[in-house]
């Protein structure tokens, strides 16, 4: 993380649009891109980088097929069908997530509501 040159606090002016600019030496000191991630805790607003991870479900996806009693070829088949299926089920679940924004409740309960719904299909 970069240097930040002044003071840690600054007030800054929001827009009409609801708008802030993020001073440069704290844009800087954060390496933010093009994205940052918002959070709002209920007294405050934190604004911190956007960082980008890659979640890999092999290894639950394997458990839960030998579970279901798959080995050799048809595991293999099985594994690679479902590997296949992610992107579009995640881009599904980000679909769903912007069309309804407010999520009541822990984001533990949520998703296991959204587990409970996948299994009813």
């Amino acid at each position: 993380m970069g240097q930040i040159n002044r003071k840690p606090i600054r007030r800054v002016k929001v827009s009409k649009q609801r708008q802030i600019n993020i001073p440069k030496d704290f844009y800087d000191a954060l390496n933010i891109t093009d994205e940052a991630i918002i959070e709002f805790t209920g007294k405050e607003i934190i604004i911190r980088p956007a960082e980008y991870e890659t979640v890999d479900f092999s290894a639950d996806i394997l458990k839960d097929l030998v579970r279901q009693g798959y080995s050799g070829n048809e595991l293999i088949q099985q594994f690679t069908r479902i590997k296949v299926e992610i992107p579009s089920a995640l881009e599904r679940m980000k679909k769903e997530a912007m069309a309804n924004p407010v999520v009541t409740g822990s984001l533990e309960d949520y998703l296991d509501t959204v587990e409970d719904e996948e299994g009813d299909e």
